[in-house]
């Protein structure tokens, strides 16, 4: 049995891991090309979309909603508060279901002067529930 601030050290560090470790993951699985004698991995272009989803992600899964909301396009800000003053509480939960990895390989996420845009036809539906198939259905009782 872990004593008690080795437990609390080993659950701090599991919550990190469980962001950044996937994070690094991806960004280690972009690759990209090496052009020139600089060595970057990504073309700038794509590597300032990547740090500003990572951004944007962070902020949504530390529940900092308006600094997430800061690094939209003012006309994907807009879609996405509904003409509400704060974000709805069923878009924070379409946020945060969103995957970093997800967004950067999305053809129409881009930033447009500096600020994402295109993410919202990606968000993910999470009121949708699928019928049940067929053979699913119990039969009727007796």
């Amino acid at each position: 049995m872990l004593p008690p601030l080795a437990g609390l050290y080993h659950l701090a560090t599991m919550s990190l891991a469980r962001f950044w470790l996937p994070a690094a993951l991806f960004l280690a699985a972009c690759g990209g090309t090496r052009s020139g004698e600089d060595g970057a991995r990504l073309e700038p272009e794509k590597e300032k979309l990547i740090d500003a989803l990572t951004l944007f992600v962070e902020a949504v899964q530390g529940d900092r909603f308006d600094k997430a909301l800061g690094y939209l396009a003012p006309g994907e800000r807009a879609k996405m508060l509904e003409g509400n003053p704060a974000l709805p509480t069923p878009m924070q939960r379409r946020l945060k279901a969103l995957r970093l990895s997800t967004l950067a390989s999305k053809p129409g996420v881009h930033l447009e002067k500096g600020k994402l845009e295109g993410i919202y036809p990606w968000l993910p539906n999470l009121e949708h529930t699928p019928a049940p198939a067929p053979g699913d259905i119990p039969p009727p009782l007796p």
